[in-house]
């Protein structure tokens, strides 16, 4: 015992006081008592407890990591502090006064490099911890229905003049979009707001169908695409690297990376051969200072194009390390659906030309690093790296783009497949090839809380090619409207539907529930209503077949007209093939349903009086509704009404 050196017991000392007194749970496979993949059943509040019961399980384990982490963080800093001391008071009584041999500084210097390295790896599984624990509380907040106003409104990606987005509240506080967007990147929210408002394919829905599917349960993938996520990451530092493959070329003389190489070689190696005596060192200054010349000569030429090139690698260069670790993260997978095997295939070698640009960035930053500076400063440095960042941004400019695509495309999956896993008992629509045709049974509002909302069937098509909706106010006719174009709009895109079944054919959503009227333009309610029903019309023309949801169809004019024009437009959109519904509370309006040459039918919704007022169940019933509640809505406010 007394043979072995007291270096050695220091060591062993530091080492098992740094190690952890628990064992960790892996960051991205947390071992909770309960299955990863909830099992769908009947009932859609079982369903969301399993996610929920799920959900808090990774959030109990991850806060007792993150917690763990810190307290272990502090120790290893506090081991950290103490052998700086140490390392002191070694370097006086060894150098001072000459105590102790030499051998004994390196002891406390190797324990304040062990403690740093221990408290940097404890401060990222934190770090980690955090990302994690924030996925999972923001999915637990959309499994509580407590998401509305906490994510991403996407107001500035609305498309102008969209004939539903703003009807059907697919973007803004509490809307579609913010419900489903799990994204990092501006490329992730351009690909989900681009597939929210342009239908796709049939072909193409079932290709998103079956990606979605093979995405739903990979929690493991959703955590690691979570760590990957740069918390000082901001959106204009993201467009910018999108921006920077596609900008305006910076030309440099094609000979002129040639002749700064040459120049650089020719006064490094003038400076070698005074330095060791090969000529004499005042003709190898005379030789260099001239090298120097010519060098400061053609520096001063690109000075211009080198500055803009750095200019605008500034901010992109921040992105690049994410960019890699999502490309390698997807290059590793092994995609068990066709159209995520595309995506891969267009991503393969994305990670390699990523580093080979970061490389570049690198080196070229190495000038900037005060310790090379003057080394590096003669040689060119700057000015070489610079056009070869430039030459790589014109010849792979074009397939970094193409990879900031296919991972935004990727981020829209993930964010719609997290959407299928939080809602289980949501099945997925199934498309028919002929049509116009919709058919729902047990079909509820998207954005409502599954356990509370009502859900109606309903069929368009065939025989029936549009419903007239009556009903008392606040029984339930706008809800319905925007409840099927969202299921249409979840069809369209390849999410799941909020429905028990769900039928449909390929169709456009056409809404006009919230026309306004604008005194900078002149516009008038009836004016704008009439402008959005001539574009209804157009779509019906000349594109797919238009799902129409109107409500309130010409309120805004007296009762003779809005009969005899409302009859008009609805005849004109079953003549182009159209379906959908139309809401009102004019009764004159039923008639139309009734004429056999339109094929339409009356529904409405009633209020169920009680002791204590109104009452409504918002299910649909056919048949015209018999009577209105609007004054006794206005007696409840205290109105008197003589």
């Amino acid at each position: 015992m007394r043979d072995i050196p007291i270096w050695h017991w220091a060591v062993a000392f530091v080492a098992q006081r740094l190690r952890p007194g628990i064992p960790e749970t892996p960051r991205t496979q947390a071992s909770p008592p309960v299955s990863d993949t909830p099992v769908s059943t009947e009932s859609p509040e079982i369903a969301l407890d399993q996610v929920a019961s799920t959900y808090r399980v990774k959030i109990a384990t991850f806060q007792q990591q993150r917690d763990w982490a810190k307290l272990q963080r502090g120790t290893c800093y506090g081991y950290l502090t103490l052998s700086l001391l140490v390392l002191a008071g070694s370097f006086y009584l060894t150098f001072g006064i000459h105590l102790f041999p030499l051998w004994v500084v390196f002891l406390p210097g190797i324990a304040a490099l062990v403690a740093y390295g221990e408290a940097r790896k404890r401060d990222r599984r934190a770090r980690d911890s955090d990302r994690l624990l924030d996925l999972y509380q923001r999915g637990l907040q959309r499994v509580k229905h407590e998401w509305m106003g906490k994510g991403d409104p996407g107001l500035d990606l609305e498309m102008a003049n969209h004939l539903s987005a703003q009807d059907l509240d697919l973007f803004g506080e509490g809307s579609l979009f913010e419900l489903l967007c799990e994204v990092q990147t501006p490329a992730g929210r351009d690909a989900l707001a681009q597939w929210l408002q342009t239908p796709a394919s049939p072909e193409e829905v079932i290709s998103r169908q079956h990606a979605v599917r093979s995405l739903r349960d990979r929690i493991d993938l959703r955590e690691r695409l979570a760590l990957l996520r740069d918390d000082r990451a901001s959106e204009y530092s993201w467009n910018s690297l999108r921006n920077w493959p596609t900008g305006s070329p910076v030309h440099f003389p094609r000979l002129t990376p040639w002749l700064a190489l040459l120049l650089s070689l020719s006064l490094a190696g003038m400076a070698a051969c005074g330095w060791f005596g090969v000529i004499e060192p005042v003709d190898a200054l005379r030789m260099m200072a001239l090298i120097g010349i010519l060098e400061g000569s053609l520096a001063f030429s690109l000075r211009s194009r080198v500055l803009l090139v750095l200019e605008n690698l500034r901010l992109p260069a921040r992105r690049l390390e994410s960019l890699r670790q999502m490309c390698l993260l997807l290059e590793r997978e092994r995609p068990e659906s066709p159209w995520l095997l595309q995506m891969q295939q267009k991503l393969q070698g994305s990670a390699k030309q990523i580093a080979g640009l970061q490389y570049l960035v690198r080196m070229r930053e190495l000038r900037d690093n005060e310790y090379f500076f003057w080394l590096l400063f003669p040689l060119l440095w700057n000015t070489q790296w610079t056009m070869r960042i430039e030459r790589w941004r014109q010849t792979h400019g074009h397939e970094l783009l193409q990879y900031l695509l296919v991972l935004g495309e990727f981020e829209a999956l993930m964010s719609i497949a997290v959407h299928a896993y939080e809602n289980p008992a949501d099945p997925f629509p199934e498309l028919l090839g002929e049509g116009p045709r919709f058919e729902a049974i047990g079909m509820g509002h998207p954005l409502m809380d599954v356990r509370t909302c009502v859900r109606n069937d309903l069929t368009l098509g065939g025989e029936k090619r549009f419903f007239l909706v009556t009903g008392s106010n606040m029984s339930g006719k706008s809800t319905l409207l925007r409840a099927i174009g969202l299921n249409a709009t979840l069809a369209r895109m390849g999410a799941p539907v909020r429905a028990a079944r769900l039928r449909l054919s390929p169709l456009q959503v056409c809404a006009s529930t919230r026309v306004d009227d604008s005194l900078m333009t002149g516009r008038s309610h009836f004016y704008a209503e009439v402008e959005r029903l001539k574009a209804m019309f157009d779509c019906a023309a000349s594109g797919p077949s238009v799902l129409y949801l109107i409500d309130e169809l010409f309120g805004g004019t007296n009762s003779a007209d809005r009969r005899v024009a409302a009859e008009a437009v609805i005849r004109l959109l079953v003549e182009r093939q159209a379906i959908g519904l139309v809401t009102s509370h004019d009764l004159a309006l039923t008639e139309i349903a009734e004429k056999p040459d339109l094929k339409g039918a009356n529904v409405h919704f009633a209020d169920l009086p009680t002791a204590e007022g109104l009452s409504f169940d918002y299910k649909l019933r056919p048949g015209k509704v018999e009577h209105s509640n609007a004054l006794k809505i206005i007696k409840m406010m205290g109105i008197p009404l003589n």
